[in-house]
C-alpha cells in the first residue's frame, strides 16, 4: 500500500443516497466533541468506540459498519477489528487542525458521505501533505498515524464524512 489507498464507487449510488439521508436525519448528531488526540472540537457523533465503551447500535452504526464491509470487500489488507466509527461534518470554512488519529498502529479509512458534490466547493483532505479531492462516495485508507486534515467547504452544504479507525491484520 502507498501513503494513501483510494477507492472510488464503494456503494451504488442509490444505496449512497438513502444511506446519506437517513444518516443525516438521524438524532445522533451533536455540535461539540473533542477529538481523541487534540484540542479541537469536530460536530458529529462517535458512533462506537471499542475503548471507550460506546455502542449506539443506531441506524447509523449500522449503515456505517455496511459502509465499512464494502470498503474491506475490495482491499485485502483491513481487519475486522474497528476501534472507532465517528460521523463528521465540516461547514463552509471550518478547517480542521492537522492531527493524528490514533497512536496505536491503526488504519484510518475515511469515506466521503455526500452523494453530491461540486469540485469548486473544496472539501479536499490532505494527508502528509498530498491533497485528496473530495468525492462522492470516496474511501481514502491511510496509517492513523499520519498528519491530516480535512478542509471545510466553500459553499453552504456540509461536507459529511465516515471516519474509521480500526486495527492491522495480524499475521
Amino acid at each position: 500500500m502507498n501513503k494513501v489507498t483510494i477507492l472510488d464507487d464503494v456503494l451504488p449510488v442509490n444505496q449512497l443516497q438513502f444511506i446519506y439521508h437517513t444518516i443525516i436525519g438521524e438524532p445522533v448528531w451533536t455540535l461539540n466533541m473533542k477529538s481523541e488526540n487534540t484540542d479541537f472540537t469536530i460536530p458529529g457523533a462517535v458512533l462506537y468506540d471499542k475503548h471507550l465503551g460506546i455502542n449506539t447500535q443506531s441506524k447509523s452504526q449500522m449503515f456505517a459498519s455496511m459502509i465499512y464491509m464494502m470498503i474491506q470487500e475490495r482491499v485485502d489488507f483491513l481487519s475486522n477489528d474497528i476501534h472507532r466509527i465517528h460521523l463528521g461534518a465540516k461547514a463552509n470554512l471550518q478547517d480542521d487542525n492537522f492531527h493524528i488519529d490514533s497512536l496505536e498502529d491503526c488504519y484510518t479509512v475515511l469515506f466521503y458521505l455526500n452523494p453530491i458534490w461540486d469540485k469548486k466547493w473544496g472539501g479536499e483532505t490532505y494527508i502528509d501533505k498530498e491533497k485528496i479531492e473530495y468525492k462522492p462516495n470516496r474511501a481514502l485508507i491511510y496509517s492513523s498515524k499520519l498528519l491530516h486534515g480535512g478542509m471545510g467547504p466553500k459553499s453552504p452544504n456540509l461536507r459529511t464524512y465516515i471516519n474509521y479507525v480500526v486495527g492491522r491484520l495480524t499475521k
